[in-house]
């Protein structure tokens, strides 16, 4: 994990915060006071995958902010509160996907808290990606079976012969096919439409 947001208003726990977090992930953590500047960086730069929050801010409790961060960003976030505060918050913050830590905590827990974070970031980018792909695909086919359709409206052609155009097409013009069938339809477009 690379990109990750220390909100504290506690110069001290911030240093904390940002040595364990270099020490740990090899990363280099963003670190800001409250949570106007946070919001302000998050809007920025919306590749943050983890925003930690260590209550109390200096502008807020740092609890709307964790909402704000779960509802308006792609981000992860841990909320760092005082142990006896934390069980009236606890439900809450469970059904918005706010991951509660109680204070004070040890370092193996959080280790282990973000590392888990991480892999699940990780393996959820791979499917992102893959779903990426698959539509791409998808778009590509329909280009193509657009074109091959409007061949055999608009010349006549059966599928066979409206395939066998494209390909041709595409290898004559050393496209791929997908782009050589926005080229067919362009040109049936501009002729008979």
């Amino acid at each position: 994990m690379e990109k990750i947001l220390v909100v504290s208003s506690n110069k001290t726990a911030s240093d904390v915060l940002k040595n364990f977090l270099r020490d740990s992930f090899m990363c280099n953590p963003k670190c800001v006071e409250s949570a106007y500047q946070a919001m302000m960086q998050l809007d920025s730069d919306p590749s943050v995958e983890l925003v930690m929050i260590n209550s109390p801010l200096v502008d807020e409790s740092g609890f709307d902010l964790a909402e704000y961060v779960i509802d308006k960003t792609a981000a992860n976030c841990i909320f760092m509160i005082k142990s006896e505060l934390a069980e009236s918050i606890e439900e809450h913050a469970e059904n918005n996907g706010i991951i509660l830590v109680g204070k004070p905590f040890n370092r193996t827990l959080l280790y282990q808290l973000i590392k888990t974070i991480d892999i699940a970031v990780n393996r959820s980018m791979k499917l992102y990606h893959d779903n990426l792909k698959l539509e791409e695909k998808i778009s590509e086919i329909k280009t193509i079976d657009r074109a091959k359709f409007m061949l055999m409206e608009y010349k006549s052609m059966t599928e066979e012969e409206a395939h066998s155009y494209l390909e041709h097409y595409a290898m004559n013009k050393r496209k791929k096919k997908s782009l050589a069938a926005l080229d067919i339809i362009d040109k049936i477009n501009e002729q008979y439409l």
